[in-house]
């Protein structure tokens, strides 16, 4: 059984390998949040940040071989993470919100990270010199 049959990388790197790694960062990341806080005070802005980023790898499958791609997945994980830190740790310090209701946000913002990508990329191709 082929997977990514039609893919128009020659390596392409699997979603479900992508998503373990995800999986695994998050648990990490969820183990030393958790030493300093309250118990599950970060778990949201965890399960938020790998639904939103993930999603855009999943969106934006096709352009993965693209260096602009990750420039740009690069610079939403690092805006992304500073914004988990200001809502979560700044703003609403006490907040400790159920994983499940930052799913739909994540997923919001995951589609609306591909659309700023693709009229970004429509961008840089019309600038490009020939």
């Amino acid at each position: 059984m082929k997977r990514n049959a039609g893919s128009p990388t020659k390596n392409p790197v699997r979603d479900d390998a992508l998503g373990w790694v995800g999986i695994a960062l998050g648990l990490i990341a969820a183990i030393i949040l958790d030493r300093g806080a309250p118990p599950h005070k970060w778990h949201a802005a965890i399960i938020w940040t790998f639904v939103a980023l993930f999603g855009l790898l999943i969106w934006g499958r096709r352009k993965r071989s693209s260096w602009l791609f990750w420039v740009f997945w690069i610079a939403c994980f690092v805006l992304h993470v500073l914004a988990m830190w200001v809502i979560f740790g700044q703003l609403l310090p006490r907040l400790i919100l159920g994983t499940l209701y930052v799913v739909p946000l994540a997923f919001v913002e995951s589609l609306l990270l591909f659309v700023l990508f693709i009229k970004l990329e429509r961008k840089v191709v019309q600038h490009r010199p020939i």
